[in-house]
């Protein structure tokens, strides 16, 4: 009996380490690596880091950390950011309440910034939404719910074609992946971090590219934003 509880207990322990991912990505403007992103999802935790790199250091240092834990096909419960830019920090936790279909933030630093505010009952934030979207594409196209810094957006995908693209990772079929937004919430925006202060507007266009295969890597965003894009690239991935 003894033999057979280490050996169910051996297989959770393997099934658990092959469930993690990791995956680096960089964000370029006007082809210049500004930043390095690193990704992990891991006991249904996602743990996102984000750092400026030297030469962009000197403009715009930043050294951000985001950690989300979630349930049933990435629904967020806790969001926490951990800001570090120049002028500008922040350590705040968002507690989704589905049931009541609202969002508590609850600053660390000062609590005049907490606030609560309405969420649809499918909301997710940016990360989030990207592992529900490359976990979803199945569907070709659909609708996903975005709180973008206690805004409500809703944004429509569609796959609309495949491609094959030369990655960090190799040469890979992808399917390309047009994202639109649309805004819900009558609140002007208020200043965030540098990552996802910026990444939704409606006269904006994201488009993602993810591998064909059964993971359904993130090999690349591009982000039309104006005057220039932004651009998302795969360095690494591993499992």
């Amino acid at each position: 009996m003894k033999i057979k509880i280490k050996f169910v207990l051996l297989l959770i322990l393997c099934f658990t380490a092959l469930s993690a991912e990791e995956f680096s990505l960089s964000i370029r403007y006007l082809g210049i690596k500004i930043v390095n992103v690193k990704m992990e999802d891991q006991d249904s935790v996602l743990t996102i880091s984000a750092n400026s790199t030297t030469l962009a250091s000197i403009a715009a240092k930043m050294n951000n950390i985001y950690q989300i834990e979630y349930e049933n096909n990435y629904l967020p419960k806790n969001y926490r950011k951990l800001i570090k830019q120049r002028n500008y920090i922040e350590d705040r936790i968002t507690e989704y309440r589905r049931e009541r279909s609202i969002a508590n933030r609850i600053s660390k630093l000062d609590n005049n910034l907490n606030c609560s505010y309405p969420i649809h009952k499918e909301t997710r934030d940016f990360f989030s939404s990207l592992f529900y979207l490359r976990n979803n594409l199945n569907r070709h196209e659909g609708i996903i719910w975005l709180d973008a810094n206690k805004l409500l957006w809703k944004a429509k995908y569609e796959i609309i074609g495949k491609e094959e693209i030369n990655t960090k990772i190799g040469k890979l079929e992808s399917y390309k992946v047009k994202l639109t937004f649309d805004k819900y919430s009558q609140s002007e925006k208020e200043r965030s971090d540098m990552l996802t202060n910026n990444l939704v507007d409606e006269d904006d266009i994201l488009y993602f590219w993810f591998s064909a295969g059964e993971r359904k890597i993130p090999l690349k965003a591009i982000y039309s934003m104006k005057p220039f894009p932004v651009t998302w690239k795969i360095e690494s991935y591993h499992e």
